[in-house]
């Protein structure tokens, strides 16, 4: 399966226009798998794979792994609403 890679103002707009259009119920992805990858030495970066299909890579950088870690789990833990995880083994 051939993963495209998706620019996160792209992902963005996509969201945002699909908001406007009244599916804020409908979910993003059926299965999203969020990683830190570096982009370049020292650009860190939150990476989400929708589907198994479509890689969305984040604008914002981090200097170290563990600080991209740090601000995604974060963010992740004060998110309001309903996020369902599963551990991948």
């Amino acid at each position: 399966m051939v993963i495209r890679r998706k620019p996160f103002a792209e992902f963005a707009a996509e969201l945002a226009a699909g908001l406007l259009k009244g599916r804020g119920d409908q979910p993003i992805a059926e299965i999203a798998r969020l990683q830190i990858v570096e982009a370049a030495p020292g650009d860190w970066r939150l990476s989400m794979l929708l589907d198994s299909t479509i890689e969305v890579i984040s604008d914002e950088r981090f200097a170290s792994r563990e600080e991209a870690v740090e601000a995604t789990v974060d963010r992740l833990v004060e998110c309001p609403g309903e996020i369902i995880t599963v551990p991948i083994q």
